[in-house]
């Protein structure tokens, strides 16, 4: 899992040179007003959705992995909690990983949460659990973001 924020992508410069790239053209397809919808990137190899969402207390967001698709999220507008966890998932309690390439569990170990605001991204690699849109202390709110999917293959 890394961090960090669309003004100073400098200090990714030990990530993948690929991953950088895909960063960087998403950084400027978002420097001019972009609609909701889905932006290839790099075919299906490397592609970016636009949404608006609306953030949930923590009981009510499931932990997910993804098995081919590395995930940066970048929020353009409001706040949200990310929960995640360092450790793999001990059992996965609704395997949608060949239909869909995701997995829910709340079988994790030691989750952690950290808050992303507009202009910050946090990116989870292939296997990593992670928990989006948990509303922040102020309650449910709603946010847009562009999620990134990165294939491995592609890295």
């Amino acid at each position: 899992m890394h961090t960090g924020h669309l003004a100073h992508l400098t200090f990714l410069s030990y990530l993948s040179p690929k991953l950088q790239s895909v960063i960087e053209i998403a950084k400027d397809k978002l420097s001019t007003p972009i609609e909701n919808g889905k932006y290839e990137l790099f075919g299906e190899s490397a592609f970016m959705m636009v949404v608006e969402e609306q953030t949930q207390p923590l009981e009510h967001r499931r932990s997910e992995i993804h098995r081919n698709y590395l995930d940066v999220q970048i929020l353009l507008e409001g706040e949200e909690v990310f929960g995640y966890s360092l450790n793999p998932f001990t059992a996965i309690e609704e395997d949608l990983l060949t239909d869909k390439d995701v997995a829910f569990s709340e079988q994790l170990v030691d989750e952690k949460f950290i808050k992303v605001g507009a202009g910050e991204f946090i990116i989870f690699y292939p296997g990593q659990p992670h928990r989006p849109l948990v509303a922040t202390e102020t309650g449910p709110a709603s946010v847009r973001k562009a999620i990134i999917k990165v294939h491995k293959d592609f890295l």
